[in-house]
């Protein structure tokens, strides 16, 4: 019996290093950047009290990949949200978080970027060192509210225009995305 679950883990490990060598930093870019369509829409789910979740599928226009997009935000404190793009490979288990564009949810002296607002990314270095994939994090300055945060990762992910507009519209006041779409 140890025999068999050693074994199957040593091809499990062969599967994993096989299946995510093929990363590249290039390859990431276009797995976030490429055109999306929603196809099951936002819902939220069952969590934590504390926080509001929604789920949502999305596949490439080409539909080549797949991926789960999701949105966390805490109920009292609302700058404190994470908004994230999941890769799904096409016939292998398993998933990979590509970005989360982060609100501030408090520094802690491990984490002195949680002061303000964030992007993590993935990266093929931290994939072939077995770490959390996205766990670059760079601060930024492209939004900051939940608000913007919502705007910024609609197009960051390629998400298309039309469901841009049916799920996450422009907040009433605010530039929108599309202003100078024309037509």
């Amino acid at each position: 019996m140890y025999h068999l679950k050693t074994r199957r883990k040593i091809i499990l490990t062969i599967i994993f290093i096989f299946l995510f060598d093929m990363f590249t930093d290039e390859l990431i870019e276009l797995l976030i950047s490429t055109p999306k369509t929603i196809v099951d829409a936002p819902k939220e789910v069952q969590g934590r009290s504390s926080h509001m979740k929604k789920n949502f599928t999305l596949v490439s226009i080409d539909g080549n990949y797949s991926f789960g997009g999701f949105i966390t935000q805490n109920r009292m404190f609302t700058e404190n949200f994470s908004i994230g793009l999941v890769y799904n490979p096409k016939g292998e288990k398993g998933s990979i978080i590509l970005l989360r564009c982060n609100g501030t949810h408090g520094p802690t002296e491990d984490m002195p970027h949680h002061n303000s607002p964030h992007i993590h990314k993935a990266t093929k270095d931290r994939i072939d060192m077995g770490l959390f994939a996205a766990g670059n994090i760079e601060i930024t300055t492209s939004y900051a509210t939940y608000e913007d945060a919502i705007q910024f990762y609609v197009k960051t992910i390629g998400l298309i225009v039309v469901d841009r507009l049916k799920y996450f519209p422009v907040p009433s006041g605010q530039q929108g995305l599309f202003d100078n779409l024309g037509g």
